[in-house]
């Protein structure tokens, strides 16, 4: 798993998720800090090894003026659908 940063990888910290045919993924933003979690099928959650502090991302402080914006995507060869998408306030 690569986590993206104001557009940019961080690729000098790759998640060493197990490989998986289904995966869960859960991101928690908690006064301004988001951490993510995720499983692999039914296995125990595991808690990304990164987190974010994120206060400053409403005010347009990210790279070209960018607000914080969550986004999931996948690339490679096979087929993705992102399905059960839900969005609750804490």
């Amino acid at each position: 798993m690569v986590t993206y940063r104001s557009g940019e990888s961080l690729f000098h910290w790759r998640e060493p998720a197990p490989a998986a045919r289904r995966w869960r993924l859960r991101i928690t933003n908690d006064r301004h800090i988001v951490t993510m979690h995720y499983r692999a099928g039914d296995g125990p959650w595991t808690r990304h090894g990164l987190r974010f502090e994120t206060s400053g991302y409403h005010a347009n402080a990210a790279v070209d003026l960018a607000s914080l914006r969550p986004a999931l995507f996948a690339l490679g060869e096979g087929a993705v659908t992102f399905r059960n998408f839900r969005y609750r306030a804490l």
